[in-house]
């Protein structure tokens, strides 16, 4: 499908909106956003490692308490209407296609001017598990309210930004290296993908824990993708991070007409400390 504004503006526009208008979406709205959860010309650069994956769109209005006691949001959503949910098979690369294809339909939101807001933990799993009818050689690892939102933030809201610093970025030197991780990449380096590089920076990610780590071959263009190994109640959420980062990458890539291929062949670059997980290759 195609944006109505530049992919590059859309990305820089996203923001984790926690707070809505408490109603529910207007029907072409709602309409098109079923269409689109089908995805019909949707892929991933992981899609053909994957299972089935698949969206609805529910309605969980807050006015019911029974409803809103059950979210399990803990008071962090507030207003939320209505949420899409994916559940996605079991498979070696699950959660990095779902990250990929779920953060797709949340640039689709922001073009249509919605909020949504990444949940991958403070959500009541059960309840949207039965909502969807999840199976159970299924995983459901994240979902998102989408809705629109009040100009203003409220107090809650704005101090949960503040604690993870959602706005802070790391920088350059710290994610993005030249044919090992001893090496930093200086932009003059890369020219071109610069701009693919910085809307990998700016991607959203569990925590703002910018997992994501590119390693830059210096003799052609070819960009190999990591996370950092991670332990703990965020061992999950790394690999929907990756997926973001793709994300971005392909979207701005194609935006630009920067053609390239993804590959997984994990290239001889000491990695200790971080997990290998797709190549991009320029053509």
């Amino acid at each position: 499908m195609k944006f109505n504004k530049s992919i590059i503006e859309i990305i820089k526009e996203r923001t984790s909106r926690r707070t809505y208008d408490a109603k529910l979406l207007d029907e072409k709205s709602r309409e098109y956003i079923k269409e689109l959860l089908l995805l019909k010309d949707i892929r991933s650069p992981f899609s053909e490692y994957v299972g089935k994956c698949r969206f609805e769109l529910i309605a969980i209005p807050e006015f019911d308490p029974k409803e809103k006691k059950k979210l399990g949001t803990y008071g962090l959503i507030l207003g939320a209407q209505e949420f899409i949910v994916g559940a996605i098979e079991r498979s070696e690369y699950a959660r990095e296609h779902f990250g990929y294809m779920m953060e797709y339909l949340i640039l689709v939101a922001t073009d249509m001017g919605l909020g949504t807001c990444w949940l991958g933990g403070t959500f009541n799993r059960g309840l949207f598990r039965s909502k969807i009818n999840c199976k159970p050689d299924e995983i459901m690892p994240a979902i998102t309210p989408i809705g629109s939102f009040p100009e203003k933030r409220r107090t809650k809201e704005k101090v949960i930004r503040k604690v993870i610093k959602a706005d802070k970025r790391f920088p350059w030197e710290r994610l993005f290296f030249k044919d090992d991780f001893n090496n930093p990449l200086n932009q003059d380096d890369v020219k071109k993908h610069t701009i693919l590089l910085e809307m990998v920076r700016l991607g959203p990610s569990a925590g703002n824990k910018q997992p994501w780590r590119i390693v830059k071959d210096s003799n052609k263009d070819i960009f190999h993708f990591y996370i950092l190994e991670v332990t703990g109640r965020y061992k999950p959420f790394p690999p929907l991070d990756i997926g973001i980062s793709v994300c971005h990458w392909d979207l701005t890539a194609e935006e630009l007409g920067i053609k390239g291929k993804w590959k997984i062949s994990k290239p001889k670059i000491p990695s200790e400390g971080f997990e290998y997980k797709i190549s991009w290759i320029e053509e």
